[in-house]
């Protein structure tokens, strides 16, 4: 089939025309849809059709690097030339997810077309009046969906939309405001939707991507010129700022009370601390103010349930089906991070695969067996650390992680008025994977009683306790290559408290580690470095073992953990894997940033190996960063 695209050649300007449907708006050229694969008649105003493969003779402009610029930069070629091939790229990036969020406003897949171009012309003319987005095109063209379909509503196209967003729009009292009104009163009323679009458009993007359409950091980094680590540091800082954004949005609304405003600035440490860390001023007032609860419970979701809350309170209708449609679309994606970010004006065009491999589906299906622990003593003579020469470590290569394919996004739930109650805060975002913690059955927390309080670490008062060299479960350290100053509690792997290990060095993310639950495993040379400054003449280097695990007779294992890694100068983390008490193998390894994640490793027995040994090494750091791992599963 031959596309067509529409070419004006005596201007540059926006061409419009009108379909068969009545009141239907379409961008000529690159935005129709020719469904017969040819168009009949030459649109109007002087605009002619050419075949798509002809179009570089027709259109003006090099296109030699028009796909490896940012949405900003596209933005700043059509706002001063109105270049067609800036649109034409824009409209090639959004088209897929912009018809995703259509069809479920819509009832079928034509009219998710129509509306969907009409969105995006919106945005265009928006764009070239010197208004509409400059970065962040997803969510302001989602958002041109929605209100383009609650226009619709008004109009003889209602019987095209979904029966859900028909019932969601009824919600209104028609004697008092249209559909169109209402829609945008609901954004007003959104304190997240208003906190999001207070932050700075780089902020809006990177949150977008990451957390709503969960692109791999490779394919965000192309999209806003950034590297892969430069990505995971501006989206952690841009949720800190969406979380402030709220509060003052809070604190701002007509509704709210002098008391209100008062407490509003505590509400996020009490969402983060807990309820036996806030006042009594403050537990009083949220005993009677229903709005600071609420602002609590959505502080919760957003912590919780990050991506889902954002798309909820953003988009305000069927945000859970949408996100749903793009962890699908995530799942195709090929790693993690997908190729090298862009340089300067390098790199190579942003593509996704278009379905899943056979390998991804017979994983899916696969029955994996659960390794059985061996019990261990902790603190027994064989299990301590013993200074010698390091195992050797030799590449260890394993089949690539193979996303199992996602479920068949759900039809949009009938939105309500109000969302639902979320979990209680200590739940974390996801369920927890299948497997058998390494860390005994209740993970890392089960050496409560074992926590210390604070020796050197002066940032901490020394009636909290919240830390201990012991681990459970057959664990250890081997800190035989750990120089033996520096500050006690951080002198290689140590067990510690989400809270004691936030109070050490407020406004360094480590509270981010929202997938950590109360007890988490911290290697912290930034901290470690703090008395005496150890990394004068020496350097981090310690090593986390797991007790040997039996293993199936050959076969596949999948290693899992959630893990928090800030990377600095020539810090490394690895992944080590031993068989039989034999050399190490480097599994995965860590020179970039990587907070708040969930790791699924593919690890492959070799024949006969009977144990298997999972190691976690943090070296060659000196006042560098940390690694905080928690969760940690073989299956």
């Amino acid at each position: 089939m031959i596309e067509y695209v529409s070419v004006r050649h005596t201007s540059r300007e926006l061409i419009t025309e009108r379909s068969q449907s009545p009141g239907v708006t379409r961008a000529s050229g690159w935005l129709r849809q020719h469904r017969s694969g040819r168009a009949t008649e030459p649109s109007p105003g002087g605009v002619q059709d050419v075949p798509l493969h002809r179009r570089a003779s027709a259109l003006a402009g090099d296109m030699t690097h028009i796909q490896e610029l940012t949405d900003s930069e596209l933005t700043a070629r059509w706002r001063e030339s109105g270049s067609q091939e800036a649109t034409e790229e824009l409209h090639r990036r959004h088209h897929r997810a912009l018809v995703g969020y259509a069809r479920l406003c819509s009832r079928d897949e034509h009219t998710a077309e129509d509306l969907a171009s009409e969105a995006f012309t919106s945005a265009l003319e928006a764009v070239r009046s010197g208004h509409g987005p400059h970065g962040a095109w997803r969510p302001y063209l989602l958002t041109a969906v929605r209100r383009t379909a609650a226009r619709w509503f008004t109009t003889e196209r209602r019987h095209r939309l979904a029966l859900d967003f028909e019932q969601w729009l009824d919600e209104r009292d028609p004697a008092v405001e249209d559909a169109e009104t209402w829609v945008v009163r609901q954004e007003e009323r959104s304190l997240v939707r208003r906190a999001f679009l207070s932050l700075n458009e780089r902020w809006q993007t990177v949150l977008w991507y990451t957390a709503v359409e969960q692109e791999p950091a490779g394919v965000t980094a192309r999209l806003m010129g950034l590297t892969p680590s430069g990505v995971a540091s501006l989206a952690s800082r841009a949720r800190e700022g969406l979380r402030e954004a709220y509060l003052t949005a809070h604190a701002q609304d007509a509704r709210a009370g002098e008391e209100c405003r008062h407490f509003s600035a505590l509400l996020g440490a009490y969402v983060r601390r807990g309820e036996h860390k806030a006042g009594r001023a403050l537990q009083r007032h949220l005993g009677s103010c229903a709005r600071c609860r609420g602002a609590v419970d959505e502080l919760t979701r957003l912590n919780d349930r990050f991506g889902a809350y954002l798309a909820t309170g953003v988009l305000l209708w069927a945000g859970p089906a949408y996100l749903a449609t793009r962890s699908a679309s995530a799942s195709l994606a090929a790693s993690a991070d997908a190729g090298p970010a862009r340089a300067g004006k390098g790199g190579s065009p942003l593509t996704r695969p278009a379905a899943l491999t056979a390998g991804a589906a017979a994983l899916a299906v696969a029955a994996l067996a659960v390794v059985s622990l061996l019990p261990g003593d902790p603190d027994t003579e064989e299990n301590r650390p013993v200074r010698g020469r390091p195992s050797p470590t030799v590449p260890y290569t394993s089949a690539p992680d193979t996303p199992a394919p996602a479920a068949t996004a759900p039809s949009p739930p009938r939105p309500v008025s109000t969302p639902p109650r979320p979990a209680p805060a200590t739940a974390r975002p996801s369920a927890a994977p299948a497997g058998v913690p390494l860390a005994a059955c209740t993970g890392f927390d089960a050496d409560d009683g074992e926590l210390k309080p604070a020796a050197d670490e002066h940032d901490v008062p020394r009636s909290v306790p919240g830390w201990t060299h012991s681990f459970p479960g057959g664990w250890r350290v081997d800190n035989s290559r750990m120089p033996d100053n520096g500050v006690r509690e951080w002198r290689g792997w140590t067990l510690t408290t989400r809270d004691f290990w936030e109070r050490t060095a407020p406004g360094q993310y480590r509270e981010d580690f929202s997938l950590g639950r109360r007890v988490i495993a911290v290697a912290d040379p930034d901290e470690w470095n703090d008395l005496g400054e150890p990394s004068r003449t020496s350097t981090f280097d310690s090593t986390l073992v797991s007790p040997a695990c039996a293993t199936p007779p050959g076969g596949r294992l999948t290693l899992s953990y959630a893990t928090h890694y800030w990377q600095l100068g020539a810090q490394r983390g690895e992944v080590l894997v031993s068989f039989d008490s034999g050399p190490d193998r480097l599994l995965k390894a860590y020179a970039a940033d990587r907070f708040d994640s969930r790791e699924s490793l593919a690890v492959t027995v070799p024949r006969g190996a009977r144990t298997v040994t999972v190691k976690f090494r943090l070296r060659d750091a000196r006042n560098d960063w940390y690694w905080a791992l928690d969760d940690v599963r073989l299956s």
